[in-house]
Formats: structure tokens, sequence, C-alpha cells
């Protein structure tokens, strides 16, 4: 099992809507997920052309959404439990994510499959690359 313990920067985030690739916070993108040994973490994802252009106001689905709070690992999985959060209504949540090892210093973060209310599946898959240490 791969220590999750650090800091991760983001490669790429993709949503599949219906086996439909669509790229989100940028191509790159720009993000940061931190997990620290007394059960804490963050995650910022931002679409750096979205920084670029200065605008203040942020689509948080493609342009800017951070969050922290806790974590805690269970198998496979890792449980987000959010305290803060740039999205109001996310803060009491929590967000449960699929752990898939690439190596020791790539991982996988992955949604479990949801149903919108158009009847549409959807995952986000988000890539991961250890930050490293210095």
């Amino acid at each position: 099992m791969v220590d999750l313990i650090g800091a991760w920067s983001l490669l790429s985030c993709v949503n599949m809507r219906d086996g439909e690739e669509t790229r989100t916070f940028g191509d790159p993108p720009s993000g940061q997920l931190q997990y620290t040994a007394d059960g804490r973490m963050s995650a910022f994802l931002m679409d750096p052309a979205w920084a670029a252009r200065g605008d203040p106001a942020a689509d948080s689905f493609t342009d800017f959404f951070a969050y922290a709070g806790t974590w805690r690992r269970e198998g496979d999985r890792v449980h987000h439990a959010i305290a803060f959060s740039s999205i109001p209504t996310r803060v009491g949540t929590s967000f449960t994510r699929i752990v898939k090892v690439v190596d020791a210093d790539r991982i996988v973060l992955e949604t479990e499959p949801e149903v919108s209310g158009s009847g549409r599946t959807y995952v986000t898959i988000l890539k991961w690359q250890r930050v490293a240490s210095s």
C-alpha cells in the first residue's frame, strides 16, 4: 500500500460522462493535494487559464475548487470529510475516492460511478504526482 502522506501535484483531471471524456481545470490543470500524518487534508484544483484571465468569478466545476478537512483510508478507498470548501454546500459532506496506485510517486483517485438526474453515468479521474521533498 502506497503511503498517501505528503503533497501531490495534479497531472490531469478528466470527467467521464457515459464514456465521453472532458478535461477540467485546464489541460494541463493545476492543483495540489496534501495529506498529513495526523489525518488532515486539503485539495486545490485550478485552471491556470482562469487564473491568468484574472476573472474573480469562477465555475467550481472547471475553473477553481478547494476544500479541506480530515481523511482516512480504508483499503482501496480514501474518505475526505469536508470542513471547509469554496462551495458552501459541500461543508459537512464527504468525498470517497478509489485509490489506484501507479507507482510509489503516482496515484489515481477516481470517484465511484454516479448517475445524474438525467440518467447519465459519470466518473471523475484525477491523476497525481508526489511532490519531491527538498
